[in-house]
């Protein structure tokens, strides 16, 4: 995961990939709007079917996305940290929440409500159209992982989510995840991504720690073959 943001309100909604083709003075707006809230790990950010009321912006910690599936399974669909957005969807469509958000460590986020964002959204037309911008572009990201799980085996899948979970802040970035989690992501077995993950330790790319591997050589683990 990224390194926390700084904690001023401008800042936080500079850094979030969402809003990045947004002007300043919009950002500024919006980011007055908003508050922080903390959580401890395990406490629930919101639950699938619940109204979409407030958009949250990761400040530190990490934040996992799940769902129920129809046979009751628990699956995690996404590991978001600092920098990203989490409720965006419901909070643009009005519709409930699609899935569930929990902390996953210690996390606080800062949120702007729905009621404000819709007015702040009404009076910027140009906003609007940035924001569908970067939309897009997310969609066509989703599109590339759709075809990553139709094309690509289990190594290289691994590799790239373990490259895009990854801290760039040092030199040996490390992923704070269970491998079950990771395994979720991948719509694989824990024990799949056990085996693939003592390969990748035993070529020295990474290094297996409790609840959390760290890469060790982020080049070879891009080519991976």
């Amino acid at each position: 995961m990224a390194t926390p943001l700084a904690e001023d309100p401008g800042t936080i909604m500079r850094q979030v990939p969402l809003l990045a083709l947004l002007s300043e003075p919009d950002i500024k707006a919006l980011a007055s709007q908003g508050r922080g809230r903390s959580y401890a790990p395990g406490d629930a950010i919101f639950n699938e079917g619940e109204p979409g009321d407030a958009l949250h912006v990761i400040v530190r910690g990490a934040v996992r996305i799940h769902r129920l599936a129809d046979t009751g399974t628990d699956v995690t669909i996404a590991l978001l940290g600092p920098g990203e957005c989490v409720g965006e969807q419901a909070l643009l469509d009005s519709h409930p929440r699609s899935a569930s958000a929990v902390a996953a460590q210690e996390t606080r986020t800062f949120a702007v409500s729905r009621e404000v964002f819709i007015d702040w959204i009404r009076e910027r037309p140009t906003a609007a159209l940035a924001l569908l911008e970067t939309m897009s572009m997310r969609l066509r990201r989703s599109n590339d992982k759709v075809t990553d799980l139709m094309f690509l085996d289990l190594g290289h899948r691994l590799a790239k989510t373990l490259l895009s979970m990854a801290d760039e802040s040092i030199p040996h970035r490390r992923v704070r995840a269970t491998q079950a989690q990771v395994g979720q992501l991948l719509g694989v077995s824990r024990e799949s991504v056990n085996k693939q993950l003592q390969v990748f330790e035993k070529g020295g790319l990474i290094s297996i720690g409790r609840g959390s591997v760290t890469i060790l050589d982020a080049e070879r683990l891009r080519k991976v073959d």
